[in-house]
């Protein structure tokens, strides 16, 4: 009789696990996968911050050439008595080529610059990254706007020229209005 040796079990073709070249391929892949997104998504969030920027500093100009405009306009809002304009532009100085004064007409209407009461003299000038508009009469002081790093005044023939520059964040930019007298 013949003996049958036991069965060995059939030796299996599957694996149990990874090799290492396959998990280093398998990571390096994934670490260019995450950098080229990281890439992408830092792209995309930039020109949004970039708007944002921008938009501020263009919200900050418009406030001071509105503010500016509306002085310049040869007459202090809300002021008119009678027949004759109370409130009325007579005089405008630059001094040392950052400040801007202007005189409006006061009681009695003699439209003549008093620079003092009982005139009305609005000065704008930048403390602090602010433009500030001073009302001397009333002794008011009123942020304008903010994000101003400089205003530079030349005066020309029959008005001002004003260049207002904004900074905020890395962002710059110079506005220039140009005022003729009324």
């Amino acid at each position: 009789m013949m003996r049958r040796s036991p069965k060995r079990p059939a030796r299996s073709s599957c694996r149990q696990g990874f090799t290492l070249t396959e998990i280093m391929l398998v990571g390096g892949l994934m670490s260019l996968l995450v950098l080229l997104i990281s890439g992408a998504w830092k792209g995309l969030g930039r020109s949004s911050v970039d708007a944002v920027v921008r938009c501020r500093v263009a919200q900050e100009a418009n406030l001071a050439v509105e503010s500016l405009a509306r002085d310049l306009g040869g007459g202090l809002a809300g002021q008119i008595a009678g027949d004759k304009p109370l409130g009325r532009a007579v005089g405008r100085l630059v001094v040392a080529g950052s400040q801007l004064w202007l005189c409006f007409d006061g009681q009695p209407v003699d439209g003549v610059a008093d620079w003092g009461p009982p005139d009305t003299v609005i000065v704008y000038e930048v403390q602090g990254g602010q433009l500030i508009r001073c009302d001397q009469q009333a002794g008011t002081a009123l942020v304008v706007a903010d994000k101003v790093s400089q205003m530079q005044l030349t005066e020309q023939i029959g008005g001002v020229r004003i260049e207002l520059t904004l900074q905020y964040r890395d962002l710059t930019r110079t506005y220039t209005v140009v005022a003729k007298d009324p």
